[in-house]
């Protein structure tokens, strides 16, 4: 999937893999993050931009009744499968737009949603929209990231230009890869009040996960070569590079600074 706008660079059975590894990186946080906003058994939550489902999946083991909903097809149909799979209940994906859910106003207790809004145009508007589905007092969670706190040290040409080169990227969509760090503006902006904000940073010395930006770049890398955004010499020299820090042992890699974000629709409020 290479469409501009709301829709991600990345995506199709290739990026499975990659969506894997987001959730062995980042579901220990985003449970914690889940609890502490008050996830609790028979409520209804809904995930948007589910991929394929980890977290709805971890939803409904906690029992809520719990929805996943993206726009790639392909990536519901997986997560279907794996929720056969792993036999739990309480549990559905189906395609859709956050900006137009499908749920009744008035009718969530939980949203969550994880590197979503920063892909989108309007992150507003699907925050109003995510405004208008939850009860009064529900809760709308986000972890959202800021592209720009990716970095190596010792420093690295080819993460600072790739780095450089995603962001760039964004911009082209009409889109902000550093947008976590104003998810919380965002919010206030649809009509929320904010309950708890934080971030945290994941850096690698060695190990698997260390090489995920590496990863990411080849896998979008020649959706861009594609769109004569990136010659397909410079992504060689850039994944090039990237190795070589990747595989240096003193050499530490920084994820994306990821923001959260716990913000509630006040009680007493209307649909919308």
């Amino acid at each position: 999937m290479t469409t501009i706008g709301d829709r991600y660079v990345l995506g199709g059975k290739r990026d499975h893999d990659r969506l894997r590894v987001i959730s062995e990186i980042h579901d220990g946080r985003t449970r914690d993050l889940l609890t502490r906003a008050g996830l609790a058994a028979g409520q209804r939550f809904v995930e948007f931009g589910c991929g394929l489902g980890y977290v709805t999946r971890w939803a409904a083991t906690q029992g809520a009744a719990a929805t996943g909903i993206d726009v790639n097809e392909e990536q519901i149909a997986a997560a279907q499968a794996l929720t056969r799979e792993a036999v739990i209940d309480r549990v559905e994906f189906r395609a859709g737009s956050v900006y137009e859910p499908g749920f009744e106003p008035g009718s969530l207790d939980v949203s969550y949603s994880r590197w979503l809004m920063v892909h989108l145009q309007r992150p507003v508007d699907a925050m109003r929209a995510i405004y208008t589905a939850l009860k009064p007092g529900g809760v709308m969670v986000c972890e959202e990231a800021d592209v720009s706190a990716v970095y190596a040290e010792p420093r690295s040409a080819a993460y600072e230009e790739m780095r450089e080169i995603a962001l760039s990227a964004g911009r082209a969509r009409g889109v902000d890869y550093a947008g976590g760090r104003w998810a919380h503006t965002w919010a206030l902006e649809a009509g929320f009040e904010l309950v708890h904000v934080d971030a945290y940073h994941p850096h690698y010395l060695t190990g698997d996960h260390k090489g995920f930006w590496n990863w990411t770049l080849r896998n979008a890398g020649i959706g861009l070569v594609t769109e004569g955004a990136l010659p397909m010499t410079k992504l060689e020299e850039l994944i090039a590079g990237m190795n070589q820090a990747d595989e240096a042992p003193d050499t530490v890699v920084a994820h994306c600074r990821m923001h959260q974000i716990v913000a509630r629709k006040p009680l007493g409020s209307g649909p919308s």
